[in-house]
């Protein structure tokens, strides 16, 4: 008799796939790190063929258009979606009546625009009497499949909103995914950036306003508020610990 046959083996290649926006991870824990921080929601375009959620209008049209774009779904839009708002419809004569009332116009090309280079400013003139500083950081991606976080640009701003501090960061390990739809950034923006040592020591400067370290805790010490939009991601990437109370 023959020996039982062995059970195939999972295959090396196998991918953890997405199933708003489709994207795919070679680990399930970058899947569900993915899941945690990306916040598909209803709101997102949405391609009509194959249901995937894209980031923003430009994606959608990539999708269905681009040179890049998925054959089936850019086959099914060429035949029954709008041009210029990107919706499907089931025949042709009610494209053709939505066609006579869409008046939206299309949108011009994304262009790579270089920006320009913005380094620190004088903190002690330009933030005197300052309680809070907001800060907002540009994270660009990592690892082999791009959803490991580095931050690549820092911004902080005053409570009048001058900008304080803005600058470029080395990230810590090589960039595989500029998230360019997002962050704007380019290789170009990040060639002669500062190192990430630098920018740390210069926000905490800023952040402690000549304060010991041994007195953070203390609310009535000169240390100022942090104020912005999910910090502990923006934190977490600068490798700045900052007292939980003077979080905002």
């Amino acid at each position: 008799m023959d020996a039982e046959a062995d059970p195939p083996t999972r295959s090396r290649t196998e991918r953890h796939k997405c199933f708003a926006c489709y994207k795919q991870f070679k680990k399930k824990e970058h899947l569900v790190e993915h899941m945690k921080i990306s916040y598909h929601t209803p709101h997102q375009p949405k391609c009509g063929v194959c249901q995937k959620h894209c980031k923003s209008f430009e994606s959608l049209r990539n999708h269905l258009t681009g040179p890049l774009s998925r054959a089936g779904c850019s086959r099914t839009f060429s035949a029954q979606g709008c041009d210029l708002c990107l919706k499907l419809y089931d025949s042709p004569s009610s494209l053709g009546k939505h066609r006579e009332i869409c008046h939206l116009s299309a949108p011009a090309s994304l262009g790579t625009k270089i920006l320009p280079f913005a380094g620190s400013v004088d903190v002690k003139y330009t933030t005197k009497g300052a309680k809070a500083i907001a800060i907002n950081c540009g994270l660009v991606g990592g690892g082999t499949d791009g959803s490991l976080d580095l931050c690549a640009r820092v911004c902080l701003v005053d409570e009048d909103e001058n900008i304080i501090f803005h600058t470029y960061v080395q990230p810590q390990s090589a960039v595989t995914d500029y998230r360019y739809e997002i962050t704007g950034l380019t290789e170009e923006h990040l060639r002669n950036s500062k190192s990430h040592k630098e920018v740390q020591d210069r926000i905490l400067e800023i952040l402690y306003n000549g304060e010991s370290a041994r007195r953070l805790m203390s609310d009535s010490g000169k240390a100022r508020l942090l104020v912005g939009h999910d910090l502990k991601r923006g934190l977490d990437c600068l490798r700045i610990n900052y007292p939980g109370h003077l979080l905002r």
